[in-house]
């Protein structure tokens, strides 16, 4: 029986305009699109049978989201589900490729994902048509069910931040394998930020390659720091590193460093310098980081799951 693939969407006071884009990118080619709300916006997208909303009137986080969204696709007998943001626009054809390779795969597949704002983002060219990698961002990846069963699902205390790079993590430790199709590529926007003059870029740029550090690039765009985010992006550093000590470090590559000190410097000391509210995003380090140490956590262990 051919392995059948899913779509899920998890949405937070969404552009209608653009999540009817995303999902009129992938609805010819499932049998099911669920939307997970984290919100109550109205949605008009009720009317195509394909479509299941799913509403519980709270936000419980993205985690929490897309663990319901995996339980109601294993309920209907599906395999694999493919997780969209809700400002994704699938590559045409990219659903219908992966279902080529579900054979080779036993945990993620996924494309090249690159912001094109960000003009240093360059895809990644090489002969191969699959390439194993550490990890994938939820946006555009294709998960096995029976993987995420496995593995214990989403870690549903990191709210937002960090949760695709302890999930890979996990499924790397349990033997599962994240294949990305270097072919495709996905363009994702990830924050909100504000390109500056080319002369500028390029002088990041150099910078960038002449000290082989590749954060001297991201100051050749403005961006609109939000503490929110600083502050679950500064406790969920911790307390994933808590949980998975014995494995190595997790989700440094995110800041291009790899070690917390390295991340003072690559993330926490750059959102305060460029941020406007600076007050804001001091407190919301500070409390990041205490509410990540007293963070209750148990050591995660590989024959626990």
């Amino acid at each position: 029986m051919k392995d059948r693939i899913a779509v899920g969407i998890v949405v937070y006071k969404p552009k209608l305009a653009r999540l009817e884009a995303c999902i009129s990118s992938v609805i010819d080619d499932v049998d099911r699109v669920y939307i997970y709300q984290n919100d109550n916006t109205p949605l008009p997208m009720h009317k195509n049978k394909k479509v299941l909303i799913l509403n519980e009137s709270r936000n419980l986080g993205l985690a929490y989201a897309l663990n319901r969204i995996m339980e109601e696709a294993k309920k209907e007998a599906f395999q694999w589900v493919v997780t969209l943001d809700q400002d994704s626009i699938m590559p045409e054809g990219l659903i219908k490729e992966y279902q080529l390779h579900l054979g080779s795969a036993n945990g993620i597949l996924c494309p090249q994902v690159i912001d094109k704002r960000r003009v240093y983002m360059r895809p990644v060219r090489t002969g191969k048509i699959l390439s194993e990698v550490d990890m994938a961002i939820t946006s555009g990846s294709c998960t096995s069910i029976s993987a995420w069963d496995k593995v214990g699902g989403f870690d549903q205390w990191l709210f937002i931040d960090l949760i695709d790079n302890e999930f890979c993590k996990r499924l790397r430790i349990n033997g599962f394998k994240i294949l990305r199709l270097n072919q495709w590529v996905l363009d994702q926007e990830f924050g909100k930020i504000l390109p500056k003059s080319r002369t500028v870029q390029r002088f990041w740029l150099f910078v960038s390659r002449a000290t082989h550090n590749q954060n001297f690039a991201k100051f050749s765009y403005t961006k609109f720091v939000d503490p929110n985010r600083v502050y679950y992006t500064n406790r969920n550093i911790i307390y994933v590193n808590k949980k998975l000590k014995n494995y190595g470090p997790v989700a440094y590559e995110n800041y291009n460093c790899k070690s917390y000190f390295g991340f003072i410097f690559a993330f926490m000391i750059p959102s305060v310098i460029r941020a406007k509210q600076k007050k804001a995003v001091l407190k919301a380090t500070y409390t990041g980081i205490i509410d990540g140490m007293k963070a209750r956590v148990t050591e995660y262990q590989e024959n626990a799951v």
